[in-house]
Formats: C-alpha cells, sequence, structure tokens
C-alpha cells in the first residue's frame, strides 16, 4: 500500500473519531481519593470552564507573536490575538518541581516545601485541584503534573493512566486526551481541566548532540547567532557562579555553530508543541464549550538557551525567569490586548481561577487574581514582584530594576531592565544605584517577614 498525505489524514480522522467514541475509562482513572462534590446536582451549573494549558520551559521570548525570528508559532499567536497578554510575566522559581507546587498551591517554595525539584510539597496545602473539585467542579489533569509528594489521584477526580517523560511522544497523546474527555465528560458542572504539554523541555537532550557538526548543511543559514548578551556581566553570586563554571566547562569548545545548533533545536522543539498547543484549542473552539471557557495559557519557566552563555534554566535571568502569560475568555475579556505594564507571578492563577469559579480561595495565597486586569476595573496592583530560586536566591522586580541577591553570597545584582534589556551590565556596585539595591533589600526583607516558611536543612541552605 503506498502511503500519502491523504492516507495520513484519512488514517488520523478515523482515529480521532474512535477515540472520541470511547469512555473516558480508555483514557484515564477516575478517582476515589480526589474531592468529587457536585455529582448529584440535579441543575445544570453555568459557572465558566477553567483551562490551565502549561508548556515545560518556554520562554517568553521564544515566540513569533513576540518578535522572534527564529521561531514560527502560528497556533500560539492566534491565542495570544485572542487573548490578554502579560508582556511582564514570571514565573514563582525557574526550575520544574518549584515553579509547579507554586502553580498549584499559590504559595511560594520556601513556604510549599518544594524549593528544589523532589522535595515532596507540604501535606498541608490545598491545591487547585482540590480546592476546585470540592466546590462543584469536575476536574481533569492530563499530561506533566511534577508536584513532588502530591499524588495525582488525591488532587484531581480524572487522572491519566500513564504519561511519557518525552514531549516528542507524550504531546500528542496528551491532546487527543483533551478530545476524549470534552467529548465524554460531565456536562451538569463545569470542568477544570490541567493540561500539561511536555515541549520544549526536551532540548535537555540537545547538548548530547549540538556539539557536533550541524547535520543539516541546507540549513546552516537559519542557525541563529550568538544573542547579543553572550558576553556577560561576571560579577554574579556564588551560587549561580558556580553553576555557570559547570556549564562553560561543559561547553569550552562550543563553536558559534554550535551554539547556534542548540538554539535551532530548541526553536524546532517550540514548534513541535505549537501543534499541539493547535489542535487543543481546535478541538476546544469546536466544541460547544468554548464561549463558557476561560484558557490560562503559560509555562513554568524558560530556557538560556545561549543567553549569558548558558544552558537550561535555575536562575533568574530574563531567559529562564520571564515566561509567557496569555488569558482567553471570548466575549469576555479583550482580545489581541497587550499588557506591558502589570506584573504578573505563576502565583495568580490560583486566585484567578477561584475568581471566576465564583468559590472564595485558600487563606494565605500569595497570588493576586487577575480577573480585575482582565476586565479593565479598577484595582490596586503590586509595585514589586518576587521569584525565588535554588533555596537561598531571591528576585524581586518593579517598573525598572531587576535585584537579586542569594543567602550567603557576598555578590549582588541589579539590573536595568528598561535600558538594559538584555542584562549586560550589574549596575549593583554603581555608586548612582546604591539607593535601588537598598530600597530593594529592604522590599525583600519586607515580604519575608510574611512567609510561612519552612525549616530547612542546612546543608541546602549552604549549597553553591
Amino acid at each position: 500500500m503506498s502511503y500519502s498525505k491523504e492516507t495520513s489524514r484519512f488514517t488520523r480522522r478515523q482515529f480521532i473519531k474512535a477515540s472520541s467514541a470511547l469512555s473516558l475509562s480508555a483514557f484515564f482513572t477516575e478517582s476515589q481519593a480526589a474531592p468529587n462534590a457536585g455529582l448529584n446536582q440535579t441543575s445544570p451549573d453555568c459557572r465558566p470552564n477553567l483551562l490551565f494549558l502549561n508548556l515545560d520551559q518556554l520562554s517568553h521570548m521564544a515566540l513569533s507573536c513576540h518578535g522572534n525570528p527564529h521561531v514560527n508559532t502560528p497556533n500560539i499567536d492566534r491565542l495570544a490575538k485572542r487573548s490578554v497578554d502579560f508582556s511582564r510575566s514570571y514565573t514563582p522559581d525557574p526550575i520544574c518541581c518549584p515553579a509547579r507546587a507554586s502553580w498549584a498551591t499559590g504559595r511560594y517554595p520556601s513556604e510549599t516545601n518544594v524549593v528544589i525539584n523532589n522535595r515532596p510539597l507540604r501535606s498541608n496545602l490545598p491545591d487547585y485541584g482540590q480546592w476546585l473539585g470540592k466546590n462543584g467542579y469536575q476536574t481533569v489533569h492530563i499530561g506533566k503534573w511534577h508536584v513532588p509528594g502530591r499524588p495525582l489521584h488525591n488532587s484531581f477526580q480524572l487522572v491519566p493512566h500513564n504519561s511519557h517523560p518525552q514531549g516528542e511522544y507524550s504531546d500528542n497523546l496528551v491532546a487527543l486526551s483533551f478530545e476524549t474527555f470534552l467529548a465524554n465528560r460531565d456536562t451538569t458542572r463545569p470542568f477544570f481541566a490541567q493540561i500539561g504539554l511536555m515541549n520544549p523541555h526536551d532540548c535537555g537532550n540537545a547538548p548530547r548532540t549540538s556539539k557536533h557538526p550541524f547535520p543539516f548543511p541546507h540549513l546552516k543559514d537559519q542557525l541563529p547567532p550568538f544573542p547579543p548578551n553572550f558576553d556577560f556581566d561576571r560579577r554574579e553570586p556564588e551560587q549561580l557562579k558556580q553553576m555557570h563554571k559547570g556549564l562553560m566547562k561543559f561547553t569550552e569548545e562550543w563553536t558559534e555553530e554550535n551554539w547556534g545548533h542548540q538554539a535551532w533545536l530548541y526553536y524546532r522543539m517550540v514548534e513541535m508543541v505549537d501543534v499541539n498547543v493547535g489542535y487543543i484549542l481546535d478541538t476546544l473552539e469546536r466544541s460547544p464549550e468554548h464561549e463558557n471557557t476561560l484558557i490560562i495559557f503559560s509555562s513554568d519557566h524558560g530556557d538560556a538557551n545561549g543567553h549569558h552563555r548558558m544552558l537550561f534554566k535555575d536562575n533568574f535571568y530574563e531567559t529562564s525567569s520571564r515566561v509567557p502569560t496569555m488569558i482567553c475568555f471570548p466575549g469576555k475579556v479583550p482580545a489581541g490586548l497587550l499588557d506591558d505594564t502589570h506584573l504578573v507571578s505563576g502565583l495568580d492563577f490560583f486566585p484567578t481561577l477561584c475568581d471566576y469559579a465564583e468559590v472564595d480561595p485558600p487563606k494565605d495565597l500569595k497570588g493576586m487574581s487577575l480577573r480585575p486586569l482582565l476586565e479593565n476595573r479598577s484595582t490596586s496592583w503590586r509595585d514589586y514582584l518576587h521569584a525565588q530560586s535554588k533555596a537561598t536566591g531571591r528576585m524581586v522586580i518593579d517598573d525598572q530594576y531587576k535585584f537579586i541577591r542569594y543567602y550567603g553570597s557576598k555578590t549582588i545584582q541589579l539590573f536595568d531592565l528598561k535600558n538594559d534589556p538584555w542584562e549586560t551590565t550589574n549596575l549593583a556596585y554603581s555608586s548612582n544605584h546604591q539607593g535601588d539595591c537598598k530600597r530593594m533589600t529592604a522590599e525583600i526583607d519586607r515580604v519575608e517577614q510574611t512567609l510561612d516558611n519552612v525549616d530547612l536543612p542546612d546543608a541546602l541552605m549552604r549549597r553553591t
């Protein structure tokens, strides 16, 4: 039998048709442990559906709608045109587990206990799956969770049978699973669906090949050049400098072509996941749920991708800590609005979901509901945004400056994001900026006094 595009389309359509007809049990396990309120109600609950669509390791700058000429993301661009796009959006912590635990609980990593990957979440903190489930929502999780110490079946009513750690293999199934859920869900109550796509996280595999000659000679003119901040200010806190030294040793023989190869591969993985974002959006838009579904789109952290001569994440530089956040609700929030004023955190997602679900949030959430901003209502907003990293790291941002310090380090950093957006000059030791350093140090100290921090091992606090 000869293969053609038409055969491929036909086979895919037939598979989709068959999978949608299957019961949810073919894709999901129904949890008896997660709260399941609302099953016995007699009239439909017309509150909005809530969809939290998140990616892994997507930088704010790694999108064509944000001006990147090296990548093409038509589906995420399409979502941006239908959303409020928050340009000044940051992760609570630029590494996987701490960021995701903060999403789920609305609390800083120092409060959740997940200050580094694989430390278990505090058992007494409710997460948004539990909270919305006990308040009448049908809750489903599809894809990556990565919140240690909090099994999915304790948080969501429907959980997938299994998942794969590589986005190349898992993301297609995640998109199809959402379609099956939507075709078979309980229509008497609204749903909260968390969909976690894996890519472009697979870029972690790229350095294994990027040091070799570029395998596609005819595409060499597509390799991105060195970024403007490849040469960076070496005055860094010791915890970051130690990580930086290891990466520079690993890449010391890399040429500009090798770095371009790494960046090229990262952007291809962004494009790969963009296809699945499009499939999920198409599925929703074809359904009767579309007009009554709020979409929050974001990423747990970014990727250094050669900026500051670094790879991966776990640092406060913009490419790792600044992430896209787009919110779409047809007819309810503006479409195609770029908000480049308000400072937004992943901590804000839990209170925003509660606001639209018309339920009181848990006490002591550290984020703020984005609903007043989305609906252009007068509200008091934060002047400073905070984030954490590596247990000891603290970052604070205001309308112009970013200040970074790590407990136990003598070196601090201050960047002028308006006049030096590539963060090439550390102003912390300039006599003209000592007042800014003192002001932002005091702001970090002020916030620390408001946190319900866990006690951490001395070895963890001393590590570099």
